[in-house]
């Protein structure tokens, strides 16, 4: 009689740690995304790349109507992403290529990944104990930055650049306004340091791939002149402290994925 293997224990760390659900929406506006994501394997396939993460529990990454607000957070293993945040990434995203030439797609995929990267960023941080100096969110950044620049190079450029988009439309946005000064006491940085904070990163890990950072998506010469060193920290901090908790024949594994293709968006994206 063959005796069934134990289940593993909830405090074991070991890789593979992802799980994901798909809630239904209640706005029929969010119908398409819900099917997009379904019929993609959307999540699935994002549990996937993060399989390699050795964690000590579980981690659940939720996609769900969240009552009107644009948001995604992370809370106790748990990472929700909103309806209604898809909704906005692809309400911003142009119709056609925009003056940089970017495509509508990527101006959906790029943030879109962006935002899954960022919240498992604090699910990381706070299941693993990655000591940290300066603001999380800050550090969350860095955290989805590296891993869209390690992406395959043609993906790198599409997903970075895609996020930047949504990045500058958030910078207009928030400085058309009087803005109060209150704001900028929250816990995210001003939507414009962290548009220039991506650029950054990226013309620092390639002044080549990424030259236009600085001729078309205004990264001053006067910062770029640093990014090399400021994405050597960036480089640095992963290998030190996220590296060693990742699963090496996984991580070589996922790191041959594409993540454009057959991703939601592809080849026609809806609002």
């Amino acid at each position: 009689m063959l005796l069934a293997a134990p289940a593993p224990a909830q405090n074991e760390v070991r890789p593979d740690r992802v799980r994901t659900e798909l809630v239904a929406p209640d706005n029929s506006a969010h119908a398409f995304i819900h099917w997009q994501l379904k019929s993609r394997a959307t999540l699935e396939r994002l549990a996937k790349f993060f399989s390699p993460l050795r964690l000590p529990r579980d981690v659940l990454m939720t996609v769900k109507g969240c009552n009107g607000e644009v948001d995604a957070y992370y809370e106790d293993a748990v990472i929700t992403v909103c309806y209604e945040y898809l909704a906005y990434i692809r309400e911003q995203a142009p119709a056609a290529r925009s003056e940089e030439g970017l495509r509508r797609r990527d101006a959906v995929v790029g943030p879109t990944i962006d935002l899954f990267l960022h919240e498992m960023a604090h699910a990381v941080f706070d299941l693993l104990k990655i000591p940290l100096f300066g603001r999380e969110e800050d550090a969350a950044d860095q955290f989805s930055a590296y891993l869209l620049l390690h992406a395959d190079r043609e993906e790198a450029r599409a997903l970075i650049t895609g996020t930047a988009f949504l990045g500058r439309v958030e910078s207009q946005e928030v400085m058309s306004k009087n803005t109060e000064l209150r704001y900028f006491a929250r816990e995210h940085g001003h939507p414009a340091q962290r548009y220039f904070n991506l650029l950054c990163a990226a013309y620092g890990f390639d002044p080549v791939l990424f030259a236009d950072a600085v001729s078309h998506w205004n990264l001053p010469p006067e910062r770029a002149r640093g990014c090399a060193q400021e994405y050597a920290q960036i480089d640095r901090a992963f290998k030190a402290l996220i590296v060693p908790h990742l699963d090496p024949v996984l991580w070589e594994e996922v790191r041959a994925r594409k993540f454009l293709r057959n991703w939601p968006g592809q080849p026609n994206v809806r609002n």
